[in-house]
Order: structure tokens, then sequence, then C-alpha cells
């Protein structure tokens, strides 16, 4: 079954098209009619005065940096007023009482923390609204990935420290790895494929086995064998740079971030 099966066609107006947004596009556009405007990306709109006058979206994705937030809903909330239209954020920190201090006090508004993964429908979106859970949010970014909805706001910049940011932490991690293969004596080429497709293989296992992290790592470590000698390092308990204090320390200043772009910091 294609993706196109089993979801119902909406008409989406997404504003801003970076790496997250592309991501989103890549999947949505199979499967809506998705229109976008950004001023730098290619077979695009460059501005809301290209779009036609009597053209109504029955949702807008703001896809812009949080900075730029302020100025692209000034801009758009006046050109389209319909209190039918679903407002979807995907910008880090932006709190939902931004938007209702913007938009009209019945207007339906989603804040999502979605994750690149969502280019291959592998992604994690997290999402709370000011109302209810509009089906056509969850519908949008079900087709990407795995979705849950929020019921504490306060929670969403701890979620976009593990999702939102978290796939630049194995990103980091492959590339160490293969930094590490290279010293260790292998080609660069090697050492990229080795390091690559062991991240792609243990994903998959995650993706496929019930079994918790914990598990799956003691299944791969036999006693006083080449993992446990590489474990006892990366999980040595009084050590500060252990691997869990790292991202410990890691998580909480992305999660302090989020919550500074939420301040308008």
């Amino acid at each position: 079954m294609g993706i196109e099966e089993g979801f119902m066609q909406r008409k989406v107006l997404m504003v801003g098209c970076g790496a997250m947004g592309s991501a989103l596009a890549a999947v949505w556009k199979k499967i809506h009619k998705l229109t976008i405007v950004d001023p730098i990306q290619e077979n695009c709109f460059k501005s809301i005065d290209e779009i036609g006058q009597n053209y109504c979206p029955e949702v807008i994705v703001l896809a812009v940096k949080p900075q730029l937030i302020p100025e692209v809903i000034n801009d758009y909330k006046c050109r389209f007023d319909d209190p039918g239209i679903v407002w979807i954020s995907i910008a880090a920190g932006v709190p939902l009482s931004f938007f209702r201090t913007h938009l009209k006090a019945n207007q339906e508004i989603v804040r999502v923390m979605p994750n690149l993964p969502a280019r291959f429908q592998k992604g994690m979106s997290v999402m709370i609204s000011n109302h209810s859970e509009p089906a056509v949010a969850e519908e949008l970014f079900s087709c990407v990935g795995e979705i849950v909805w929020l019921h504490d706001e306060i929670q969403m910049d701890a979620v976009t420290a593990i999702a939102g940011s978290g796939p630049a932490y194995f990103y980091l991690m492959v590339e160490e790895l293969e930094k590490s293969a290279t010293e260790l004596g292998l080609s660069q080429d090697i050492a990229s494929l080795l390091a690559r497709q062991t991240a792609i293989g243990a994903g998959a296992v995650l993706d496929n086995m019930i079994e918790p992290p914990a598990m799956l790592r003691e299944q791969v470590t036999s006693p006083n064998g080449t993992t446990a000698a590489a474990l006892t390092i990366l999980m040595k308990n009084d050590s500060l740079c252990s691997l869990g204090n790292i991202l410990k320390k890691a998580t909480k200043a992305a999660r302090d971030r989020s919550a500074e772009l939420g301040q308008g910091k």
C-alpha cells in the first residue's frame, strides 16, 4: 500500500521550507495539495503576495525559524482569517500562548516538535493543542512517523531536547566512530561503511524488537569480551565523562535553550 492510501487529501500551506520543512514536504507532496512559501528554496512561492487571492488552505504550517514567527504570523493572519483554518507551528520554543495572543480566540492552534527522519516516514512528532486534538494535525504527522500528544506544554522543552535534537546526537556518534576507526588503522571508506551500517543495523533492531535497549545491549556484551571493555569506559559511574553523564548535560542544555527561545532570547 502506498503512502497516498489511507489519508485524506488536505490543502496545506507551508511557510518556510528549510531542513525540517523540506523533510515533511517530501512526504506531504505525495498525499496533499501542498503550497510552499520560501524566499530561498526553488519551485515555491517567494512571498505571500504571489499566492492567488482566492486560495484558502485548510492548514497553515509555520516552519520558519523561531525568531521569524512574529513577523510571519502578522503577515499571514491578516490574509488567512478563516476560523476553520488549523494553524500548526514546528518552531522550537515558541509557546501556544504566543499564538493565542496573535490569532482569533477560537482558532485551532497546534504546536508540534517533529524530527528529520520524517522524510523517510520514521519521524517522531510530539504535539500539543490549545483546544482539542484536531484530526487534520494527527493525519499530517502520522503519515511521516509516530506521534504522541502532550497535555502539559512545559514538557515540550524536554521533548525538543530528546526527539527534536536527538538525531544529531546519533549522527555525532557515527561521526566519532568513523574517526576512531581510521585512528585504529582502517581506511576512510571502510571506516565510513562500518560506522554508518552499524548505526543503521542497530536502529533496525530497535525498530523490530520489543526488548528494551538495556537488554539489547546486554545481548551484544559477552562477559570480559571486547564490547564489555569498551562499555567499561563509556559507562564508568564515577566519571563525569561517562556517556550517561555527557548525555544528561547535553540534553539539559538543549532543553534550557528551547526554554530561552520561548522567551525570545
